[in-house]
C-alpha cells in the first residue's frame, strides 16, 4: 500500500515521512466491502533499505481493498511452481458490496493463519501472454490515491462490464471537464465539494470548486440512502469522486449523474475507529 492515514485523518506517503525522527501513528484508508474504513494499524518497512523499496504493511481487516493479494507460508504448506502470464497493472472498481475472496494459494481469507493444502508460487512467464487478472478496489481508495499522486502508470480502470479502460483517460479533475470536450462521455470526475444544493426531486447536487462550466455532480436517493446522508449532511471541504456519463440538458447545467454505487467522500463518511488501540 502506497498511502495511509495520521490521526489528524490526513492523508501521508513514504516521501512524507522520510527523515522524521518519530514517524507519526498511521492508519489504513483502505475499504472494507461494507463501506467503512479499514482503521488497521500501518508499519512502515525497509525505510533505510538499499534493496527493497519503502512501503507500508499493516494486518488488515477481511476485505479490505488495500490488502495484498500474496500469503506468507504456513506450516504444513506444500507448495510447487506455476507459470503464469503477466498480470496487467488493472483495478476492478466495486460496484456496492462484495463478498469474502478465496486467496490464490487455496486458503480461505481472511483467515491467514489456516494452512492451505495447495499453495502455489507464481512465476511471470512472458510467454503466456498477458493474463484477464485485476485488483479489487473501491473508488474511495482509487480517489485518496488521485490525491495523493499514487496512481500506479499505466493503470487500467475496470467498471461493471465495461473492458478495462486507461485510468488516464477516465479520470478528469473538476477544473479540467469542459462540456466540450466531454458532454456525452463516461468518465470519472473528481474535485473539492464548495457547496451543496438540494434539486426539486430531492437528489443533492455538489457543487466543485473551480469546476469548468460549473459542472456539479448529481446524487440520486439511492446513494443518499446508501451513504446515509440528506441535504443536512456536512460535505463541503471533502473531496468526492463520481463515475457517470457528463450530462448537458436543456438548461445548459452540465453535470455528472452518479452510476450504480460509484460515488465516495474522502474524508469518507462511514469511518470505522481503529480497534484496541
Amino acid at each position: 500500500m502506497d498511502v495511509a492515514r495520521n490521526d489528524a485523518g490526513d492523508l501521508v506517503t513514504i516521501e512524507m515521512i522520510r527523515g522524521q525522527a518519530s514517524p507519526p501513528a498511521l492508519w489504513c484508508p483502505g475499504e472494507l466491502p461494507g463501506g467503512d474504513e479499514c482503521g488497521a494499524k500501518v508499519q512502515i518497512k525497509a525505510l533505510n533499505s538499499k534493496v527493497m523499496a519503502a512501503h507500508f504493511a499493516a494486518r488488515h481487516a477481511p476485505g479490505c481493498d488495500s490488502s495484498s493479494e500474496h500469503f506468507e507460508d504456513q506450516p504444513g504448506d506444500a507448495g510447487h511452481q506455476v507459470d503464469q502470464g503477466l498480470r496487467p497493472v488493472r483495478w476492478k472498481m466495486r460496484l456496492g458490496e462484495s463478498g469474502q475472496s478465496q486467496g490464490p494459494d487455496g486458503r480461505h481469507r481472511p483467515d491467514d493463519n489456516a494452512a492451505g493444502n495447495k499453495t502455489r508460487r507464481r512465476r511471470a512467464n512472458p510467454a503466456n501472454g498477458l493474463e484477464d487478472t485485476a485488483d479489487d478496489k473501491s473508488f474511495s481508495t482509487l480517489l485518496l490515491n488521485i490525491i495523493a499522486k499514487k496512481i500506479p502508470a499505466s493503470l487500467e480502470l475496470v467498471i461493471g462490464t465495461r473492458p478495462p479502460e486507461l485510468a488516464s483517460s477516465l479520470i478528469v479533475e473538476a477544473a479540467n471537464a469542459d462540456k466540450a470536450t466531454y458532454t456525452d462521455r463516461w468518465i470519472i470526475l473528481w474535485g473539492l465539494v464548495r457547496d451543496v444544493r438540494t434539486s426539486g426531486y430531492g437528489s443533492l447536487i455538489l457543487k466543485l470548486k473551480r469546476a469548468a462550466d460549473d459542472v456539479a455532480i448529481l446524487v440520486d436517493k439511492t446513494n443518499m440512502n446508501r451513504l446515509g446522508i440528506d441535504s443536512s449532511t456536512n460535505l463541503v471541504g471533502r473531496h468526492v469522486i463520481a463515475f457517470g456519463r457528463y450530462n448537458v440538458p436543456d438548461t445548459d447545467r452540465p453535470h455528472l449523474r452518479v452510476e450504480d454505487s460509484a460515488l465516495a467522500f474522502n474524508p469518507r463518511l462511514r469511518r470505522s475507529l481503529p480497534k484496541g488501540e
